[in-house]
């Protein structure tokens, strides 16, 4: 336990001057909890003596009381600078994984791991700040008052104190069985819960397809699984504490049975004074309970150690950026060098090169799979290159800290995401230091202005989580207000017309007009005809380039870009044709 303590205090950095304060203070709180005991000791013997005065009895009070009061003080303070201490460093380590899991590689993030980063983000350091770091002063006061106690006896009578020391000693030993119990099975609870939230996660997230496909009695077998794991892992795991706790309260309850008989013995044979023996008597049910605790603080100081362990473990994994420096780049060119990528085992590019030409615009076409949004997550280095470099401006993006390359690049997403905020905010989120002047000028070429003061409270109305309260194409207008506020040299963007309806179309492709005006631009194109004014088009097929070339030279060329432009001619036919 006091190897937890430790890893405390070394989490709590600067903070931890304030825990190694509580635990000072712990040390006087236990020698003020020993005391009371130790003045009945002192009115017993003066009683037997003969020797009680008036005088003696009003100074013996006062300190009893003064001792009670200064004791309550000490809790309070401890109390304060443990609990209070703990939310201060959490809210610190929250801030800090904040800043580092942007920078986590997202191969990561679509491995089920999800649910593990919500789960020791909000349930473990929860528990910890809430539960583990309150606890800590009563492990210190645990094993404070055992020394203490034993050191108090051995002075009374070496022979009760050898008999005490044995019993603490064996209450030890039941404890570390304890603790190896809690190390092992703390870590399986932990494990399960963090599969449940994922669980969990994924059914809310998938709800309306789970609905539309009638498959609530399906997906909701997953969860029910999960749940039924979590329960039967944390009666598992009180269980698994069962026997050895039931030793450690045995070694408690025989060593007290125990040292009754030798203070009776003793004093029957006239070896102990009367007034020692009824106060040992006392005293003997007193003494072990701080020490006691300790058993059933144990579970929870394994929980909250387990969490740690997944924390340290997420805080371990490297950063896509680790080696990056902050370098300012004076050209916003971008070209591919040679780069081959893959995810996990399913190649997805294969040696490939070009360049985009700064100030330009570049089209990515292709079937679905073959490798258009690669290309723009490994721009953004949201992946790195198995092998090749990417370069903007000149520079490798390998070498560049995420920020200093993503200060440069606005990414407008097909399926766009809202946090659950006001307009305004939202819309800040590509520039947080902006004035509201500045979102209403960048939302009134987005052209979202007038849908947005049409809401009962303007750029002030709070979107639903994900932009649930807002159709398509508002959200998608409301996220290239927010590339036009950043205004990056650099826009990626994945085809933003695809899904919404005709009306929404033409606004959409008025504010990417407006977004995209002297900016080196890549768009993944859904849509033909969005591309036509394109400087070059470069048609991608199982991860490999196989045209290139304008609209007009590629149209004119027997290849796959010809084909995709005769299907585009059909299907735009066929709905003249419909209306």
């Amino acid at each position: 336990m006091l190897s937890v303590v430790k890893r405390i205090i070394k989490l709590a950095d600067e903070f931890a001057y304030k825990i190694k304060i509580a635990f000072v203070l712990s040390i006087f709180e236990g020698i003020f909890a020993q005391m009371p005991m130790m003045l009945v000791l002192y009115v017993f013997y003066l009683i037997l003596e003969e020797k009680a005065t008036m005088k003696q009895a009003w100074i013996v009070g006062i300190v009893m009381f003064s001792s009670v009061i200064i004791r309550t003080i000490l809790k309070r303070l401890i109390d304060g600078f443990q609990s209070g201490t703990g939310y201060e460093i959490f809210e610190r380590e929250r801030l800090l994984f904040a800043d580092r899991i942007k920078r986590i590689p997202m191969g990561y993030f679509t491995s089920g791991n999800v649910g593990k980063i919500t789960s020791i983000v909000t349930t473990n350091m929860s528990f910890a700040e809430e539960f583990g770091i309150s606890s800590m002063s009563k492990v210190v006061t645990g094993y404070i008052s055992m020394i203490l106690s034993i050191i108090f006896m051995l002075i009374i009578d070496v022979r009760i104190g050898i008999v005490n020391l044995i019993i603490l000693v064996g209450a030890n030993i039941t404890l570390k069985n304890i603790q190896k119990v809690g190390v092992h099975h703390a870590k399986i609870r932990t494990q399960a819960q963090a599969r449940l939230i994922d669980a969990v996660l994924e059914y809310i997230e998938g709800i309306p397809v789970v609905k539309s496909f009638n498959l609530s009695g399906k997906r909701a077998k997953k969860i029910q699984k999960e749940y039924k794991d979590s329960r039967d892992t944390s009666i598992e795991f009180e269980k698994k504490f069962m026997k050895p706790l039931f030793w450690f309260e045995l070694v408690f309850v025989v060593g007290t049975g125990a040292t009754i008989l030798l203070i009776t013995y003793l004093f029957m044979k006239g070896n102990l004074d009367g007034y020692f023996m009824l106060t040992m008597l006392i005293y003997i049910f007193q003494m072990y309970i701080p020490f006691k605790v300790l058993g059933g603080l144990t579970g929870v100081v394994r929980i909250m150690d387990a969490g740690l362990d997944s924390y340290e473990e997420l805080k371990r994994l490297p950063l896509i950026d680790e080696d990056g420096k902050d370098i300012d780049i004076d050209s916003y060119d971008i070209e591919f060098k040679n780069v081959t990528f893959a995810y996990e085992e399913r190649d997805i590019l294969k040696n490939i090169s070009f360049k985009v030409p700064e100030h330009s615009m570049t089209a990515l076409v292709g079937k679905s799979g073959c490798g258009k949004s690669t290309i723009t997550n490994l721009i953004a280095r949201f992946w790195d290159t198995d092998k090749g470099k990417v370069l903007v401006g000149g520079v490798d993006v390998k070498t560049m800290t995420s920020d200093s390359l993503l200060k440069n690049i606005s990414i407008v997403f097909q399926n766009v995401y809202l946090f659950k905020d006001t307009i305004l905010n939202n819309i800040k989120f590509g520039k947080p230091e902006a004035t509201k002047e500045e979102v209403i000028e960048a939302a009134k070429k987005a052209r979202c202005h007038d849908f947005i003061m049409a809401l009962d409270k303007g750029y002030d109305t709070m979107v639903g989580e994900a932009g649930a309260s807002l159709s398509g194409g508002e959200k998608q207008r409301i996220s290239i207000a927010r590339a036009i506020l950043k205004d990056a040299p650099i826009i990626l963007l994945d085809e933003a017309t695809a899904s919404v309806d005709p009306d929404n179309e033409r606004y959409i492709q008025e504010a990417i007009s407006a977004l995209v005006k002297d900016k080196t631009l890549i768009v993944i194109a859904h849509r033909l005809a969005t591309i036509k004014e394109a400087d070059q088009i470069l048609v991608i097929d199982e991860g490999k380039i196989i045209q290139k070339g304008t609209h007009e030279e590629l149209a004119r060329v027997k290849g796959r870009y010809q084909e995709f432009w005769k299907i585009r001619k059909r299907a735009r036919s066929w709905e003249i044709g419909k209306k």
